[in-house]
């Protein structure tokens, strides 16, 4: 009998002690955390892979306005910055003995004045005469013109990267305030810098925006095959501390993502290019809440 007991005792210990440990799991998994992300997609793109010259902009065409005759400047009619066309009257000027006849008798008629034009359309550079009834020798500089058909870019590439310098090639050019300008190469310039060792090439600019001369950018031109490929948000890469070693967090279900080790391409500021291994285009991977998480980890989108 008693041994009877004893063994009743011990199959309802055992029968507690598993419900116990079941009531246990249930209570773990429900308190197990999940942690709130946002994911992506990939995508099958065309990321470029650009090199990064210097270059300044110039205006190959600078026409100097000078006085035509030595005289009085009667009229004035730019100012500096200003915008003229071709053929647009500039200035006037009238002769020494015509200016002091008309200055003392107001009643003679006006005569010995010459109008001066504008001999291309542009900008005014430069404006060393202002004021009207100024005195201005023969061959004295009024103004000066930057003519804007011959806006271009100067390029300064390295010999070792000539092949990438040809006439046709577009480049992206970077203002300093990071705005964004479509170039193309139209001409080499056959002198090489000595110290540098860098071939200086000319693009041509299609804007209407003006742009200074002598003002440094940036020109990128795209070295990869643009071909389509893996292209990813920059924001789901993931890395070790040396930069090594790349991996993804990859979805798996509506709840659970997996670490992925990738080979990365090229990069732009936001996008990379997943070289291996190759994803579905329904994948989807965590683009924030990815840092610092375990090789498996649940999820919440």
């Amino acid at each position: 009998m008693m041994k009877k007991t004893v063994v009743i005792f011990l199959v309802i210990s055992a029968i507690f002690v598993l419900n116990s440990c079941k009531e246990q799991t249930k209570e773990q998994n429900k308190t197990t955390p999940k942690i709130k992300v946002k994911v992506s997609k990939i995508t099958n793109a065309y990321l470029p892979n650009y090199i990064e010259f210097s270059g300044k902009t110039i205006y190959l065409n600078k026409s100097n306005l000078v006085a035509p005759i030595s005289g009085y400047i009667t009229k004035v009619k730019i100012q500096q910055g200003d915008i003229v066309s071709k053929g647009e009257q500039l200035f006037e000027i009238q002769t020494p003995e015509a200016f002091l006849t008309n200055k003392n008798d107001s009643t003679s008629p006006n005569y010995g004045i010459i109008k001066i034009y504008a001999p291309t359309s542009g900008r005014i550079a430069n404006l060393n005469i202002a004021n009207k009834n100024v005195f201005a020798d023969k061959g004295t500089v009024m103004c000066g013109i930057l003519a804007s058909n011959n806006f271009k870019v100067q390029v300064n590439i390295p010999f070792e990267y000539n092949n990438f310098a040809k006439i046709g090639t577009e480049c992206k050019i970077i203002l300093p305030d990071n705005n964004e300008l479509i170039g193309k190469f139209s001409k080499i310039l056959a002198q090489i810098d000595e110290t540098s060792q860098s071939i200086k090439i000319l693009a041509g600019i299609n804007t209407n925006q003006f742009l200074p001369e002598n003002m440094i950018v940036k020109v990128l031109i795209d070295k990869s095959n643009k071909q389509q490929t893996q292209v990813l948000s920059k924001k789901c890469l993931q890395t070790d501390a040396l930069m090594t070693k790349f991996w993804l967090m990859k979805l798996i279900n509506d709840s659970t993502a997996v670490q992925i080790p990738v080979t990365i391409g090229n990069q732009t500021y936001d996008k990379v290019e997943i070289l291996s291994p190759k994803f579905n285009d329904k994948d989807l991977f965590i683009s924030e809440g990815a840092y610092g998480l375990s090789d498996t980890v649940l999820i919440e989108k």
